[in-house]
């Protein structure tokens, strides 16, 4: 993926992303450091437990070639598109 490429399709950093999974953004996955760790990165793990987003630990080298922002070791790529289950659809 180019850098400049699609780059608002894509939240980076730990606190931004746990807010999207908070606030129920359509997040197609999110990239994890392989080594990162700390306190913060517990919470958001916690936070992706709840979740069914699907979660890819990859090299630093990777979150790198996504993005030039400081990331924190953490990206999100966000769906363009809101979904919803066809349940809530049917009931409208």
């Amino acid at each position: 993926m180019n850098q400049d490429n699609n780059t608002t399709n894509l939240i980076f950093g730990i606190r931004p992303v746990q807010e999207a999974l908070r606030e129920g953004k359509s997040i197609d996955k999110i990239f994890i450091q392989n080594n990162l760790r700390g306190p913060h990165t517990d919470e958001l793990m916690e936070d992706l437990g709840n979740s069914d987003v699907p979660v890819m630990k990859v090299p630093s080298q990777k979150l790198n070639r996504l993005t030039r922002k400081n990331h924190q070791g953490v990206i999100a790529m966000i769906s363009p598109v809101q979904f919803h289950p066809v349940e809530e659809i049917s009931q409208g």
